[in-house]
């Protein structure tokens, strides 16, 4: 089955369920699961369409010899938007293809590799990773320090924006992702900035991702 049958199958399952249990509305729910595929897929082509045209990275340009890559790179955001991927992820996804291409690294394995990390983190997630890289702007003036002053300046920033008890899990959660590196310190692990989360924020709009 593809991902594109995923919600159909599942209103037709549900609708099985309610005939059994003597429900109405099975065939409305099947119809109202299909009229959301349809909505999902036009928003997701809108998202690619307004990022590439006039989106963070301005106006881009394709070329004749871009044509066989950005086909399978859309295959692969369709792919996303099939799979379930939040709105918010895919305009960052659809930030990367245009960034990929400004910066000359118009390339499907890239563009695979930042699916894979990013299609289904939460929102959360996602502010952590925004102020990790306002962290790591941040503390880059203090050379060999840096490295130590990170941690404390992420964590600051997390706790300054709501969280507390959370905090561990969302810096484990990202550094799963490969955007940051752990490290045993005196009172537990001690993260850093990876090369991952530098290129990543070049490529798509972390910095508006670090409010809550």
């Amino acid at each position: 089955m593809s991902g594109t049958d995923i919600l159909p199958f599942g209103a037709a399952v549900a609708s099985e369920v309610l005939s059994a249990f003597q429900l109405p509305g099975g065939s409305v729910l099947t119809n109202l699961a299909e009229a959301y595929v349809d909505k999902k897929r036009r928003e997701a082509a809108n998202i690619l369409i307004e990022e590439v045209s006039k989106g963070y990275h301005g106006p881009i340009a394709f070329e004749e010899h871009d044509v066989d890559p950005l086909i399978e790179i859309i295959f692969r955001f369709s792919k996303a938007v099939s799979d379930g991927a939040a709105r918010e992820n895919l305009r960052l996804l659809a930030q990367i293809i245009a960034g990929l291409k400004k910066k000359r690294a118009f390339d499907p394995d890239r563009f695979r590799r930042w699916c894979r990390v990013l299609e289904h983190l939460t929102r959360d997630e996602l502010l952590t990773i925004g102020l990790a890289y306002r962290a790591d702007v941040k503390t880059l003036p203090d050379g060999d320090k840096a490295a130590d002053t990170f941690d404390q300046t992420l964590r600051l920033m997390l706790k300054e924006a709501g969280y507390s008890d959370e905090v561990e899990a969302l810096l484990a959660s990202v550094a799963s992702a490969g955007l940051l590196s752990s490290a045993s310190a005196f009172s537990g692990l001690a993260y850093s900035p990876t090369p991952w989360l530098k290129e990543l924020c070049t490529l798509a709009d972390f910095e508006a991702k670090s409010t809550r």
